[in-house]
This record gives C-alpha cells, structure tokens and sequence, in this order.
C-alpha cells in the first residue's frame, strides 16, 4: 500500500469528526495520533500538531527537526523548530487567523499547560475547545497496514514464548524473575522487534496474585510462571500472557483447576467476540462463567483493551463500556484469577474482531504446560 493510501483517509476521517462539533481546526499533542496522522514519531518528544482548515503546521524541537523531516508524509506540512516555548510559537502562528475556536486534545495536556495556553489565546479572542478522544476513536479500527505490523508483532511475540518453553524446567530454575524478563526482553530483540513494547511480567508463585507484579530478584521454588509481555513492530504493539507450571506434576491439580476455569472463560468470550457485541457483553461472557465457579471475587479487572501504537488504548472491554465493537479493532481477551497467598493465573490473547467471528493472532498453545 502506498504512503499516500495509508494516511488520506485517516486525514479524511478525522476532518469528519471535526465537522460533526462544528470545528475546522484541532491541536493534536499525542506522539502517537501524530504519528497516526503524519508519519512522524518522537517518543516523548513535546511535539504539536495544529492542524487547520488549509495548513497544518508540526512543531518539533531542534533534537527531533531532522527526524521530522525525514518521515512526516503529509504534503504541504509546516514543519517548524522551535527553540524555546512552542505555546510562545503556537499563538505566534494563530495571530494570523481569525479563528474564534480551536479543538484540543484535553486527554493528552495536563492542567497547567492547558490553563497556560488558555489565558495566551484568551489575548487573541480564541478559546479551546475539549475533543479529546476524536484521534484515538479513528485509530481503534485498524485500517490494513496496521493489521499487518500487528500481526508481525504478535507472530515475534510467539516465537520468544515458544523459545521460553523450549529451555526447559532446569534452565528457567535458574533464572530469577528479573533475569527471565530480561531474558524475554531479549530475545524480542533478537527476532527483528523495535524491543517491549511495556514493561514485562514475570511473576512467580504467590507473586502471580499481583496483576501488574514488578520483577524482583528471586528464583522459583515451584508452582505458578505468569509472564506478560510484548514487543513493537514499525511502531506497533504485541501483549501476550501465558501462565505455565514448574515442579511436580502430582502437585499441580489444583493450579490446572483453576487454570481450566481460566482457559474456559477465555474461550467463552473468544466465541462470543464480533461486529455489534457491546464491550460490557463481552466481558459478562467471561466474567459470568467465572463467577459461576465462585471466583468473581478474584476476577478483579476488565477483559481486555484495545492494542495499537499503545499497548493499552481504545475500545476498553470492561463491564462499564457500551462501545460496540466493530470490524477490524483489535482487543485483547485475558480473565483471570487472583488469589492473594496463593497465585494468579491469567491467559491474554490478541484478536482481531470480524463481522461474524474474531480471529486469534496467536498460535502459542494454551494447554496446561508443566515445565519438564
């Protein structure tokens, strides 16, 4: 697909979602929905993007000009270095339109700065306008380009968890927590990724009862290995989790109890993921059958979330969210169940959401694995 094919029409979208609040003009201040809109990526960079009726102007700082340059892919794109104070240059720029309202992405500026910018723009007679959301509402369904370095971000992320599982009980009995994360950071690496896309998991035994447990510098003496990770592709997201067993397989049965109580929630919600299920009906596939075992105390999270040039972004799928799934958004599908003194156990698979069915973008087993 070429260039030009990639970005009109996210350029087209967004202008349609402008004109229903009424508006021509928008400051867009999200690396990401930058790079959605431009071509142009700067990890934490302070860049804006003001894009008007008939000009749109990209301000970078002189550490990020060069970069800008080379991969902005909008035709008659401003790109200006500014030195100092953007805001000082924004309302330098905006003195020249008689514009009376600006939208503002309200989501992606902390208070400070957006009350800063106000009063400078309240000197001009224009006010902001809040529309946040309006970019991340267009990047959830995934146009094909996206699909496709979703997909070979996922297919990486595969391949490090199938390495993962090949060392064996013996090798992995070495490795602390910390040590197996940076084993999994780097192999990521290893297979052509840009690196994490998030900071990995790796939780073992009652540690695995922490969702988002941080990894420490301990080795395993048995029983539960959570790991959630993922990886970028060309600026795109994987994140998976896979929870497997080390130690005697005897001992195992009232992990795999639970594990089975997991994996079948999963399934239930996978079976039941397309176009027109609302996000909260989702989540009630799963979260209904774990309750059902009595463990809905223990399931204490959404279902999943979307994942794109973040690793958590729109649609959420939780039990508050009416968004109706459509065709080509890409979300995660991972319950699970944590009990504290005991463990967690959670199974995260990527889909992608189809009319009739969603497809599952990763082929790593999910049967119960016990570590040989």
């Amino acid at each position: 697909m070429k260039v030009v094919e990639i970005f009109t029409p996210r350029v087209e979208k967004l202008k349609n979602f402008l004109s229903k609040k009424e508006l021509q003009n928008i400051l867009i201040l999200s690396d990401a929905n930058i790079f959605y809109l431009t071509g142009f990526y700067g990890n934490k960079s302070g860049s804006l993007l003001l894009i008007m009726d008939d000009s749109w102007y990209l301000l970078v700082s002189l550490i990020y000009l060069e970069q800008a340059k080379k991969s902005v892919q909008i035709k008659n794109l401003n790109i200006i270095c500014c030195k100092n104070d953007k805001f000082i240059k924004l309302t330098e720029i905006l003195e020249d339109y008689k514009i009376r309202s600006i939208g503002i992405e309200g989501n992606n500026i902390n208070f400070s700065d957006f009350c800063r910018l106000k009063k400078m723009l309240s000197g001009q007679g224009k006010r902001l306008i809040d529309c946040s959301g309006i970019v991340e509402k267009s990047r959830s369904v995934k146009d094909q380009s996206e699909i496709s370095n979703i997909k070979n971000a996922c297919k990486i992320t595969d391949r490090v968890f199938k390495s993962i599982v090949r060392t064996g009980a013996a090798a992995v009995n070495k490795l602390s927590e910390a040590e197996l994360s940076l084993k999994i950071e780097e192999l990521l690496v290893k297979s052509k990724s840009e690196g994490k896309s998030f900071d990995t998991v790796v939780a073992y035994g009652k540690n695995s009862s922490m969702p988002h447990h941080f990894p420490q510098n301990i080795k395993s003496k048995d029983g539960i290995i959570l790991m959630d990770f993922g990886c970028r592709y060309n600026n795109y997201c994987s994140d998976m989790t896979r929870t497997v067993f080390i130690g005697d397989r005897k001992k195992c049965n009232k992990f795999k109890k639970i594990y089975d109580i997991v994996l079948k929630a999963q399934i239930a919600a996978i079976e039941n993921c397309r176009e027109g299920i609302t996000c909260s009906q989702l989540d009630g596939k799963a979260r209904k059958f774990v309750d059902s075992k009595g463990f809905g105390d223990n399931f204490g999270h959404g279902l999943g979330h979307g994942v794109g040039l973040e690793v958590h972004e729109e649609p959420k799928i939780n039990m508050e969210s009416k968004t109706v799934l459509r065709q080509n958004m890409v979300i995660t599908i991972e319950p699970g169940i944590y009990i504290e003194g005991f463990g967690g156990i959670r199974i995260e698979d990527m889909v992608i959401v189809g009319k009739n069915k969603c497809e599952v973008l990763y082929s790593s087993t999910k049967k119960f694995i016990v570590l040989d």
